[in-house]
Protein backbone atom coordinates (compact mmCIF):
# COMPACT_ATOMS: atom_id res chain seq x y z
CA UNK A 1 0.00 0.00 0.00
CA UNK A 2 1.46 3.27 -1.02
CA UNK A 3 1.07 6.27 1.45
CA UNK A 4 -1.05 8.91 1.01
CA UNK A 5 1.16 11.64 2.28
CA UNK A 6 5.05 11.46 3.46
CA UNK A 7 6.35 13.91 5.98
CA UNK A 8 9.90 14.10 7.46
CA UNK A 9 10.57 10.42 5.68
CA UNK A 10 7.20 9.41 7.74
CA UNK A 11 4.82 7.64 5.71
CA UNK A 12 0.89 8.25 6.52
CA UNK A 13 -1.71 6.02 5.13
CA UNK A 14 -5.56 6.34 4.99
CA UNK A 15 -7.38 6.18 8.31
CA UNK A 16 -10.35 2.98 8.13
CA UNK A 17 -13.58 4.47 7.56
CA UNK A 18 -14.04 4.31 11.87
CA UNK A 19 -11.27 6.39 12.59
CA UNK A 20 -11.44 9.02 10.18
CA UNK A 21 -14.77 10.89 10.87
CA UNK A 22 -16.56 11.34 14.50
CA UNK A 23 -15.12 10.16 16.89
CA UNK A 24 -11.87 11.09 16.03
CA UNK A 25 -11.32 13.24 13.28
CA UNK A 26 -8.41 11.58 11.85
CA UNK A 27 -7.59 11.77 7.69
CA UNK A 28 -4.57 10.07 7.62
CA UNK A 29 -2.54 7.68 10.48
CA UNK A 30 1.07 6.27 10.77
CA UNK A 31 2.27 3.17 13.34
CA UNK A 32 4.98 4.26 15.50
CA UNK A 33 5.86 1.52 17.64
CA UNK A 34 2.45 0.08 18.69
CA UNK A 35 0.99 3.54 18.93
CA UNK A 36 -0.57 5.75 16.25
CA UNK A 37 -0.18 9.62 15.17
CA UNK A 38 -2.87 11.23 13.27
CA UNK A 39 -3.26 13.76 11.04
CA UNK A 40 -6.64 15.59 10.08
CA UNK A 41 -5.58 17.20 6.27
CA UNK A 42 -7.58 20.63 5.56
CA UNK A 43 -7.13 22.52 2.36
CA UNK A 44 -5.18 25.64 2.58
CA UNK A 45 -7.67 27.61 1.68
CA UNK A 46 -9.40 26.60 5.02
CA UNK A 47 -7.01 28.79 6.86
CA UNK A 48 -8.68 32.40 6.27
CA UNK A 49 -12.16 31.79 4.45
CA UNK A 50 -14.02 29.12 6.53
CA UNK A 51 -12.35 29.76 9.96
CA UNK A 52 -15.21 31.67 11.40
CA UNK A 53 -17.23 28.32 11.08
CA UNK A 54 -14.43 26.12 12.12
CA UNK A 55 -14.73 28.05 15.39
CA UNK A 56 -18.14 27.11 16.34
CA UNK A 57 -19.35 23.32 17.22
CA UNK A 58 -17.27 21.33 14.87
CA UNK A 59 -14.16 22.63 15.93
CA UNK A 60 -15.24 21.67 19.87
CA UNK A 61 -16.03 17.76 18.29
CA UNK A 62 -12.53 17.43 16.69
CA UNK A 63 -10.63 18.87 19.59
CA UNK A 64 -13.01 16.11 21.60
CA UNK A 65 -12.02 13.37 18.96
CA UNK A 66 -8.86 14.15 18.93
CA UNK A 67 -8.05 13.66 22.89
CA UNK A 68 -9.84 10.63 22.32
CA UNK A 69 -7.45 9.50 19.67
CA UNK A 70 -4.50 10.12 22.28
CA UNK A 71 -6.22 8.34 24.71
CA UNK A 72 -7.00 5.04 22.23
CA UNK A 73 -4.24 5.09 20.74
CA UNK A 74 -1.23 6.93 22.39
CA UNK A 75 -0.13 9.90 19.87
CA UNK A 76 -1.13 13.38 18.99
CA UNK A 77 -3.41 14.54 16.23
CA UNK A 78 -1.79 17.48 14.19
CA UNK A 79 -3.88 19.37 11.71
CA UNK A 80 -2.32 19.96 8.90
CA UNK A 81 -2.56 22.34 5.35
CA UNK A 82 -0.09 21.01 2.92
CA UNK A 83 0.76 23.85 0.01
CA UNK A 84 1.55 22.07 -3.15
CA UNK A 85 2.47 19.12 -1.14
CA UNK A 86 4.46 20.79 1.60
CA UNK A 87 3.66 20.94 5.31
CA UNK A 88 4.48 23.90 7.29
CA UNK A 89 7.84 23.51 8.90
CA UNK A 90 6.80 24.16 12.40
CA UNK A 91 4.18 21.76 11.93
CA UNK A 92 6.84 18.90 10.14
CA UNK A 93 8.89 19.79 13.53
CA UNK A 94 6.02 18.88 15.75
CA UNK A 95 5.39 15.37 13.84
CA UNK A 96 9.00 14.62 13.88
CA UNK A 97 9.02 15.53 17.98
CA UNK A 98 5.93 13.03 18.68
CA UNK A 99 7.22 10.46 16.36
CA UNK A 100 10.70 10.50 18.11
CA UNK A 101 8.85 10.01 21.74
CA UNK A 102 6.86 7.28 20.98
CA UNK A 103 9.74 5.91 19.20
CA UNK A 104 11.32 6.34 23.21
CA UNK A 105 8.20 4.57 24.81
CA UNK A 106 7.95 0.81 25.81
CA UNK A 107 6.44 -0.85 22.75
CA UNK A 108 2.75 -0.59 22.84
Amino acid sequence: MNPSLIIGGIPFFDAPSEIEGSPYWVDLWTDVNGYKIGLQVKPSSYNSANISIYMGKARTSEEKGHKAFLRDFGGKVFVVMPENGTIPQNVEEAILSEYTLLQQMPPK
